[in-house]
């Protein structure tokens, strides 16, 4: 056990708070209320309590992997945590209240505990033995997560000082969801794939250079969401889009690959994750694609809504559902550096990768975030509370089926988990 557990451990017992707050909120958000307290109160418990909670606490023993060093999370990461937890807390006191001084002092401090993060996992770079392509997605990734807490931090400073109004329109929110969303997240799960799919697959026939368009086409695709936002320019929204499209082409492609040529013989319910991070990425692709070419006539800033609902509470929630099965800070340190197994050896362990209770989230938490995404584009808000419901109820299931599991596992010692 290392001192980056709580992180993931404080991040799925949030699971089902965030599962709650998307059922509260999810007809406002196919009515279009995208900018009410607690839609954004709902937003930053899955953005911040469970997407980057997990991220953080997985970056602060994968990056140095990743690097080829051998380096375990010391107690400048419970520090950080401990900034990261109260900072957190602020923020959503703030949107709860509706208290815009609150909400300032939480952005400030989610801000220092990002900085604090930062200055952590760079520590690393200087003692590297490699530099993969997917390190360089990675840190532009950790670089939009900065320019992101800050944006967000100078928005909520203006919502108390008034100092610019652009800000108190689409233009505030949208610089951040950009950099969040694209820039954070997205690029952070598909660098962070072609790190784990060779490994959780055994293919390796694939070069890792098959990320660089990527990367290309997802900072293409960010840059020109900002110049939208801040310009109010549909053409370049519409030229992001079809950026975004292209990654996504070329990531589904690759995919399919590594999930073909891959060798369990046993049931593994982390693929499924894969298979339908794929299925989702070509329905987002197909409807921003024919938003793009003006063939779906709908609003552009509830496109972006049902793609943002849909990345969110389906696309990296499944990646981050999926991965939570074998990476694990209480499995992977304790089989990687104590019993000196390899890094590509850890994952195909023989070990409880399909639990029922993992199906039967898997099953809420895909169909509910794909039905959230259509009832956002069809403004139907029914539908919505339909799939907020079935979203909130596979969020429940899972965090309390993974954080069960890891309690027993801890009881019962690594032989009665995995060995």
């Amino acid at each position: 056990m290392t001192a980056a557990v709580p992180f993931p451990v404080a991040a799925s017992l949030l699971l089902p708070v965030a599962g709650t707050a998307v059922l509260t909120v999810s007809a406002q958000v196919a009515a279009g209320e995208w900018r009410t307290y607690p839609v954004l109160a709902a937003n930053h418990l899955l953005t911040l309590g469970w997407g980057t909670f997990v991220a953080m606490g997985a970056l602060h023993q994968m990056f140095p992997a990743l690097l080829g060093v051998s380096s375990k999370p010391g107690l400048g990461v419970l520090v950080q945590f401990g900034l990261t937890v109260p900072a957190l807390a602020v923020l959503l006191y703030g949107f709860a209240t509706s208290s815009p001084r609150w909400v300032a002092a939480g952005g400030l401090g989610v801000l220092l505990s990002v900085c604090t993060f930062l200055v952590l996992l760079l520590r690393v770079v200087p003692v590297r033995r490699r530099w993969p392509v997917a390190a360089t997605g990675v840190c532009l990734s950790l670089v939009y997560l900065l320019i992101t807490a800050l944006w967000g931090s100078l928005v909520a400073l203006n919502w108390n000082l008034r100092l610019w109004p652009a800000l108190y329109g689409y233009a505030g929110v949208g610089l951040h969801v950009a950099f969040g969303l694209v820039g954070w997240f997205v690029q952070l799960v598909v660098s962070v794939s072609y790190y784990l799919l060779p490994r959780f697959t055994g293919v390796r026939s694939l070069s890792e250079r098959r990320l660089i368009p990527l990367l290309v086409a997802l900072n293409l695709a960010v840059g020109l969401f900002a110049l939208a936002a801040l310009q109010n320019q549909p053409g370049a929204a519409r030229t992001a889009t079809a950026s975004l499209c292209l990654a996504a082409v070329l990531y589904v492609a690759d995919l399919f690959r590594f999930l073909r040529g891959a060798r369990q013989q046993s049931p593994d319910l982390t693929n499924w994750h894969w298979r339908a991070i794929a299925v989702q990425t070509v329905l987002a692709a197909a409807g921003a694609a024919a938003w793009a070419l003006g063939v779906l006539p709908v609003d552009g800033r509830r496109v972006a809504a049902s793609a943002t609902v849909l990345f969110l509470c389906g696309w990296v929630t499944l990646a981050i559902t999926g991965q939570l099965y074998k990476v694990t800070p209480l499995l992977m340190w304790y089989y990687r550096y104590a019993r000196g197994l390899s890094a590509y050896e850890v994952p195909r362990l023989a070990a409880p990768y399909f639990p029922r209770w993992g199906a039967v989230a898997f099953w809420l938490i895909g169909s509910g975030s794909t039905l959230l995404g259509v009832s956002v584009l069809a403004e139907t808000p029914a539908l919505a509370r339909i799939a907020g419901a079935a979203w909130a109820a596979g969020a429940t299931v899972y965090g309390f089926g993974i954080c069960a599991s890891w309690i027993v596992g801890a009881l019962l010692g690594p032989r009665g988990q995995a060995a």
